[in-house]
């Protein structure tokens, strides 16, 4: 057969390198022969010694021919393309006595410290694990230290030998928790770097400048050119008109090729990133093109930046996806050029991109729309609402970081902004205004990695579930649009709450109820500290049961900064609720005065109601607020988020591929689109077991032999179940005899169901038996809709249908498997759970969650009932559902969607 016929096009796709551009990868096809042979004549003498031992020059016809037809199985190679040049070949050949395979790479000379060799390493690995393949070796000189640095730091398991001159490289290609770690790791720092590219840009082309005020190519140089002025940089700035001299008075070009000459002919420019403190100087080109011209001339735009050699586009321009099909061809079109040269784009569509930062200084946007800079990161799909949030910010006094009108997301996703902005100096928090967050499983992955370190604050979407799926990945969800800012005013100028404790201290008693009742609804423990509370300030008093203090309006200023630093300073107290009016005896002034001396000196978050306008009370880096409500449910939030943080210090499952389950997955569903299993078909025992699910131990037996054989090996008491019977209960009828203690009793129990239930007995489950406890349910659910989750309900015949009480959504720890079990406990589903007990669930509990985030193709897991009894606690029936998705051969691998 034709290896062209083989093709497999699965492989095809496009990463991004360690400096932020992307390339496209794929398999070697025969009409590459030209592109190697050119390839290899570009090399050094060096490069070409590391790869064959010696110099040639040129690879002869046969060799060319050897090298571009492989068989796609035991012969694989993959090339990595920029634009339509070969940068890196990686290959590996089986040998004949042995599952392994050698393995050898040549990368380009201009493209070394890019990380195009670890990439292509992970690819061949994948590829090799598809084909069965133990292992690789490899054969490396010794000064070949570049491709000995790649096969340490790629997190696979190597073992060097040296011998007869060379370094025998033997590597393992397994996908271990450590190797996912690294290659998660260098996908999101790349990705950072990627979109660096576009948001923190020396030079800006406008390409669709135009001459007429209040046109969009207009107002964006207008826009760039004012943001730019200040710091009288604005020769970074490069209209693309080929009908004009300027454009809002700038000088203007004919073609991205003639800005690209002009700045050739000047040295080039450096930038400091937010993934790299050091400086990293830039190539003499267009670091961002912003393209506002008509949508059918993109196509030829993004293909002219690409020959210009810029790094990344942002486009403006409409009449793409959002309008109909031909416009999801063209932006289809228009994403492959872009990534095939090395590109990465935001929109089409898009409102516009700012970055404040004083060495960037860039306002791409086609609105006049007021902005402050400041420590927020703000993301929008809707360019008004973007304007909206924008101007919110700015008059909550926090300002910008940087914002992105996303657009069509047609390249650039929520995702890969999030993982820019986890890793930016200049952001302390992320406000989203998104209608849709894409592949769930992979957004609560991001989501949560970033939530660990910085607080994402969301408009809570219509899906109760989606909602509880973003809070249990750490975002703070809101209910209007409104709260963004609010929320996120509290969230950059105070410290991560590490409690719900709140001390209220107020000069009215009336407010002093209103806040505390306030708290109370917003999840808040409202607390009077012991040394508040003992604190001797004239006029002041506890207000109902101990939770607040109210001091009187004529009291001293001094008593009032004492009262709140004693209650910041305590260990009773996570949050501060200030509710102190100016009165005759402290004028706003002087409150001001104190309430910034009392924030400046407490690493506890500090909110203050002011009971007037909250600009009368303008302190720096204090919310303010007028009333007690919005306080109090902002502080809840906050409160809510720390809680949450800090939950997530425990062990934590990690969503990603195992292979091996992948492997047995593939081999039950065969052809079927989804396999139900039980404890009755024969394949359920090794895949509990692939997947860690534990389950009271237990045999099938068919026929009076095997079930007296199974019960010997497994020990007295056991229980008889009739294994192809639904909606098992209690009792012979009901297909479960329990309390089998001996021999006689268990052929005695088999012969009356098999009478009386027939087929059904057929296989029969033998178990051992759990002694008598609290009977619960655990379950995973996996879907497109919901994302992925375990819950806690209750257990029994029958149960399945009754709402849980309570459930997690993954990536999860063992914080949040505690938090199950405790709300089982609060339900009444379990009167108490000693240690034991609670190692076991947690054990049940992490393991379902491990078991959905090694393959979304496990739909369902239903352990029902876990019978929780002691050391003894397991599941005792559990049903599997697998259901067919797409197969992804690069899953688990750094590419682009």
């Amino acid at each position: 057969m034709d290896p062209e016929e083989q093709y497999p096009s699965q492989w095809e796709t496009h990463a991004v390198l360690k400096d932020g551009s992307t390339v496209e990868i794929r398999p070697i096809k025969a009409s590459d022969r030209e592109a190697l042979a050119e390839f290899h004549g570009r090399q050094s003498k060096e490069s070409i010694y590391f790869r064959f031992f010696r110099y040639r020059p040129e690879l002869t016809d046969k060799e060319l021919d050897y090298f571009t037809t492989v068989d796609y199985r035991d012969r694989m190679a993959f090339v990595a393309v920029l634009g339509s040049k070969l940068v890196a070949v990686a290959r590996y050949e089986k040998w004949k006595d042995r599952p392994a395979a050698e393995v050898a790479f040549f990368v380009d000379d201009d493209h070394h410290g890019l990380g195009l060799a670890t990439l292509m390493l992970e690819f061949l690995a994948a590829a090799g694990r598809d084909r069965e393949l133990a292992g690789f070796t490899a054969t490396v000189l010794p000064e070949n230290y570049r491709m000995l640095a790649v096969f340490r730091s790629a997190g696979f398991e190597v073992d060097t030998k040296f011998a007869d001159g060379v370094i025998e490289v033997s590597l393992g290609i397994e996908l271990t928790e450590e190797t996912s770690t690294a290659i998660a790791d260098r996908q999101r720092l790349s990705t950072a770097r990627s979109v660096a590219r576009i948001l923190e840009p020396r030079r800006v082309a406008v390409i669709g400048a135009s001459r007429t005020p209040g046109t969009v190519g207009h107002e964006l140089v207008r826009n760039l050119a004012k943001a730019l002025t200040d710091s009288d940089e604005t020769d970074r700035l490069f209209p693309v008109n080929p009908n004009a001299v300027e454009v809002a008075g700038i000088p203007a070009f004919a073609s991205i090729a003639e800005a690209t000459a002009a700045i050739e002919s000047t040295s080039g420019g450096s930038l400091t990133t937010a993934v790299d403190d050091e400086e990293q100087d830039r190539p003499p080109v267009i670091d961002l093109a912003v393209i506002a011209v008509r949508a059918a001339l993109v196509p030829d735009v993004v293909a002219e930046c690409a020959a210009a050699g810029v790094q990344g586009l942002l486009i403006v321009s409409n009449g793409f996806s959002e309008l109909d099909e031909t416009g999801n061809e063209r932006e289809q079109q228009v994403v492959d050029v872009a990534r095939t040269n090395g590109m990465r784009l935001i929109g089409p569509n898009a409102f516009g991109l700012v970055n404040t930062a004083e060495q960037v200084r860039l306002r791409a946007l086609f609105h006049s729309v007021p902005v402050a800079p400041g420590r927020v990161a703000l993301a929008s799909e809707s360019g008004p609402l973007g304007s909206a949030l924008l101007e919110q910010i700015r008059a909550a006094g926090i300002g910008v970081s940087s914002f992105v009108g996303i657009g069509n997301r047609a390249d650039v996703s929520v995702n890969d902004l999030l993982d820019y902005w986890s890793l930016d100096v200049n952001t302390d928090a992320v406000v989203l205004y998104v209608e849709s967050f894409g592949n769930l499983r992979n957004f609560s992955t991001v989501a949560w990695r970033t939530s660990t370190t910085k607080p994402i604050i969301t408009i809570g979407p219509a899906s109760a579930d989606l909602t509880e799926l973003l809070r249990g990945a750490g975002v703070i969800v809101v209910d209007q649009v409104s709260q963004l800012a609010d929320q996120a005013m509290l969230a950059t100028s105070q410290p991560v709450a590490r409690g719900n404790r709140v001390a209220v201290v107020a000069n009215a008693a009336s407010v002093a109820r209103l806040a505390v009742e306030a708290c109370r609804r917003h999840g808040l423990e409202v607390v009077v500290p012991a040394s508040a509370a003992g604190t001797e300030a004239d006029g002041s008093v506890l207000i109902g049961d101990l939770d607040s203090v109210s001091l009187m309006p004529s009291g001293d200023p001094a008593d009032y900064e004492r009262m709140i630093v004693a209650a910041a300073v305590s260990d009773e107290v996570d949050l501060i609720l200030v509710a102190v009016a100016p009165t005759a005896y402290l004028n706003a002034s002087e409150l001001a005065a104190l309430l910034d001396r009392v924030n400046r000196s407490i690493d506890k978050p500090i909110a203050v109601i002011g009971l007037v306008e909250p600009e009368v009370l303008k302190v720096d880096r204090l919310p303010v607020f007028t009333f007690p409500e919005e306080a109090a449910q902002v502080l809840g939030r906050h409160a809510a988020y720390g809680q949450w943080r800090a939950a997530q210090k425990g062990s934590v499952t990690p969503v990603r591929p195992v292979p091996e389950v992948e492997d047995e997955i593939d081999n039950l569903l065969g052809d079927e689109d989804q396999v139900h299993l039980t404890m009755a078909s024969p394949s359920m025992a090794d895949l509990l077991e692939t997947l860690a699910v534990p389950v009271a131990p237990y045999r099938l037996a068919n026929g009076i032999e095997e079930v007296t054989e199974a019960a010997e090996r497994l020990g007295y008491p056991l229980v008889v179940k009739a294994g192809s019977m639904p909606n098992r209960s209690l009792g012979e009828s009901g297909g479960a005899a329990i309390d089998i203690h001996n021999r006689t009793a268990l052929v005695a129990s088999h012969s009356r169901m098999t009478d009386q239930l027939g087929g059904t007995m057929v296989p029969t489950i033998i178990q051992q038996m759990i002694p008598s406890g609290s009977l619960i349910r655990i379950e995973l659910i996996q879907n497109s809709s919901i994302g992925s989750l375990v819950s806690i309900g209750p257990g029994g015949s029958g149960r399945d249908a009754v709402a849980p009480v309570a459930r997690r959504f993954l990536p999860f720890g063992d914080t949040a498997a505690n938090d199950l079990i405790d709300a089982a406990v609060d339900a009444g589903l379990l009167v108490a759970v000693d240690p034991e007990e609670r190692a076991a669930l947690i054990d049940i509990i992490m393991a379902l969650g491990a078991a959905g985030a090694a393959s979304d193709r496990v739909a369902r897991i239903l352990a029902n009932p876990v019978i929780v009894a002691g050391a003894k606690t397991a599941p005792s029936d559990v049903e599997i559902d697998l259901k067919q998705r797409r197969t992804d051969l690069l899953a688990g691998l750094r590419h682009l969607p």
